[in-house]
């Protein structure tokens, strides 16, 4: 072999090399699980997907609004009127995009509906269907099309509620800023 043929078959394996070696990095990388994909949004996106028809529920909002939503539980306490009166401050700390949600309140047959009076959220009754996708005293975020997308874990402490209503609206701003749906 000559000088110029190894010389040439180096330069060739060196080329191959440079470019094949990130490729085999990141799927080293991604093989192994040490990459941590970032995860913009605070609350449980509901998986697998459901949605209010196939429920069996009756969506009042299909097509016109969003709809932010708190499950009443079977007996209302102190941090559950918190809940309540949260949503309704998130409604209007929406501002611009106020008119594109609709705050409702779950029921269930046993939910507390006293707790409810006087207030004005539209209800919304769910089946047992519905409760099997969301607990009870959680938020959920419903698009205008019935889909249940994300739902926040019920929390018991003041301070963690104020932390989840933030995280609550900052997920619906951003879902609002990207939906052209609503």
């Amino acid at each position: 072999m000559t000088p110029s043929i190894t010389r040439s078959r180096v330069t060739l394996l060196a080329l191959i090399f440079v470019f094949a070696l990130p490729a085999l990095i990141a799927k080293l990388v991604l093989s192994q699980h040490w990459y941590n994909s970032g995860v913009t949004n605070k609350g449980q996106l509901i998986d697998p997907s459901a949605n209010f028809e196939a429920l069996g529920i009756k969506n009042p909002y299909f097509g016109e609004q969003w709809q932010l939503g708190y499950v009443v539980p079977a007996k209302c306490d102190a941090i559950c009127q918190q809940h309540l009166h949260l949503l309704k401050q998130s409604h209007i700390a929406l501002g611009k995009y106020q008119q594109r949600v609709a705050p409702v309140v779950f029921v269930r047959e046993d939910s507390d509906l006293a707790a409810i009076e006087g207030l004005s959220f539209d209800v919304i009754s769910v089946n047992e269907a519905f409760s099997q996708v969301v607990d009870r005293s959680e938020y959920v975020i419903v698009d205008p099309l019935g889909q249940l997308v994300m739902r926040y874990p019920n929390v018991q402490s003041e301070d963690k509620l104020v932390a989840q209503s933030k995280d609550v609206l900052g997920d619906l701003r951003k879902l609002l800023k990207l939906s052209r749906v609503g």
